[in-house]
């Protein structure tokens, strides 16, 4: 597959005509020329082309893939899998990063998203509302966050004590979801005991959206729990709670990494 001409490989490589005569000005990919001045490109070629357009793929930059090129070129795979594993490490951190900083964004957004259902004054935009600022500073106490499930609980007349006590969470997902409480419950900066359950505490600053996440699991599987998040001007509280029968079940979700019951 010699002689291809530029219409040729642009359709096979998905690179426009402009883009492989800049790669042949550069250096990059040169192909040979026919006897009317006419640029020809190898199958050879052709690879190097191919092997540019998945380096894009992975955001290399052009100093990267021009480095890259020379060993493709060279018929050696080991040092180019070497040159390549660096680079693609190297990305990968790059890319944790920015998914690190979206999620914290993200989580920023919600943050501020709650905060303006706090507070709606009668007039004008003040202080608290959280359109201009983050609002609640000084609100006793937030509305109380509840989810709604998929599929209604229990009928309009049923008692708590109508709900069996019964997990339906997979057994292998079980020790992945006591982990994520375990997690919850080190961040807490206090547990005590309510009635029917227990309360953890948490800072002011805390992210609420895998809390909330998180609690939004554990009722889809044990719907015999309720779970109450509050946001108040100095703290955020979660509240668990159910039957008599169940408390031993709450116990087991805020034991801490000690397996002591807090």
């Amino acid at each position: 597959m010699d002689g291809l001409k530029i219409s040729d490989v642009a359709a096979l490589t998905g690179f426009s005509a402009s883009t492989l005569r800049f790669y042949d000005d550069t250096g990059l990919v040169s192909p040979g020329r026919t006897a009317s001045g006419y640029r020809a490109y190898s199958g050879r070629a052709v690879e190097s082309l191919r092997f540019i357009a998945r380096a894009k793929r992975l955001g290399l930059s052009l100093e990267e893939i021009t480095d890259l090129v020379s060993l493709f070129d060279a018929d050696r795979c080991a040092p180019m899998q070497d040159r390549l594993r660096g680079l693609v490490d190297r990305k990968v951190i790059g890319a944790q990063e920015q998914i690190e900083e979206l999620s914290a964004f993200v989580d920023e957004l919600r943050r501020v998203r709650t905060g303006l259902d706090l507070h709606t004054p009668e007039g004008a935009c003040d202080d608290e509302c959280g359109c201009i600022t983050d609002g609640v500073s000084g609100i006793a106490e937030s509305v109380v966050l509840t989810r709604k499930p998929s599929a209604p609980r229990r009928s309009r007349n049923a008692r708590p004590s109508d709900i069996p006590i019964a997990c339906t969470l997979a057994p292998n997902k079980v020790d992945g979801r006591i982990g994520q409480w375990r997690a919850l419950v080190d961040r807490a900066t206090g547990v005590q005991s309510v009635d029917s359950g227990a309360r953890l505490s948490f800072n002011r600053s805390v992210e609420l959206a895998p809390i909330a996440e998180l609690l939004a699991a554990e009722q889809d599987c044990c719907r015999f729990f309720t779970f109450r998040l509050t946001i108040t001007a100095t703290n955020v509280l979660v509240d668990i709670t159910g039957p008599a029968s169940a408390e031993p079940l709450i116990a087991v979700l805020i034991r801490g990494r000690t397996g002591r019951c807090l």
